[in-house]
């Protein structure tokens, strides 16, 4: 709710391409499917989708997912990209290099 106040959007669901995400029920349905996402790629894609056309840097998702305690050095989150990826396919969340991820 804080991220979607943040952003001004109270939108209870999210489109993608062919990818519909509903925040309330914390779901993801890809052409009509269900798609069961961990809550960590939930909330890695939710954010991403809420913060389409902008790119996000690797220190914000991080920020955003992680607390201060954690090794933000870890290839933690790549992995969940991939995660995401190889879930509901590559051209969902696209690569910056050098600087962070995008969804468009």
């Amino acid at each position: 709710a804080l991220i979607r106040r943040a952003v001004g959007q109270a939108q209870p669901s999210l489109e993608v391409r062919d990818v519909k995400i509903d925040t309330r029920a914390k779901t993801v349905t890809q052409s009509g499917e269900p798609e069961a996402l961990t809550a960590r790629e939930f909330a890695i894609l939710e954010y991403l989708v809420l913060h389409r056309g902008e790119v996000v840097t690797r220190t914000a998702l991080y920020d955003h997912l992680f607390d201060e305690n954690d090794d933000t050095l870890s290839n933690l989150l790549d992995v969940h990209v991939f995660s995401i990826r190889k879930k509901l396919g590559a051209d969902v969340i696209a690569t910056r290099r050098g600087q962070g991820y995008c969804v468009e």
